[in-house]
């Protein structure tokens, strides 16, 4: 199953819900994005509370990547399941964090990104 961009307006509680609803209807693997949490991005958040506009687009929710790596670890829910790759996606402006959920043991360490 593929979630790209769709997780990013979720809480890390919310995420690791959907996750296991993904994970109870695939065979291997689901591969999704959230929106990881930067300085920039925290700053910006900030701002545009100050600004309120109608206009503006459906607001983000920022994730701490190493507390939703956890999330997921100790979650009953996804028991047999593990992050395996991770990697950060910037392109210009944008910014996201791409993971794969993975059934299997024991998280692989040697997941790519950054963390955060």
């Amino acid at each position: 199953a593929v979630a790209m961009d769709s997780l990013i307006h979720y809480r890390a509680a919310e995420i690791e819900r959907a996750l296991a609803a993904l994970a109870a209807r695939v065979l291997r693997a689901v591969l999704f994005t959230v929106a990881p949490r930067t300085p920039l991005l925290t700053v910006a958040r900030a701002a545009g509370r100050l600004f309120p506009r109608a206009d503006r687009a459906p607001a983000i929710e920022p994730i701490a990547i190493a507390a939703l790596r956890a999330a997921v670890t100790a979650a009953p829910s996804l028991a047999g399941w593990r992050i395996g790759r991770d990697e950060r996606i910037k392109s210009g402006f944008y910014t996201s964090h791409a993971l794969e959920l993975a059934r299997g043991g024991a998280a692989d360490r040697r997941h790519q990104g950054d963390g955060r």
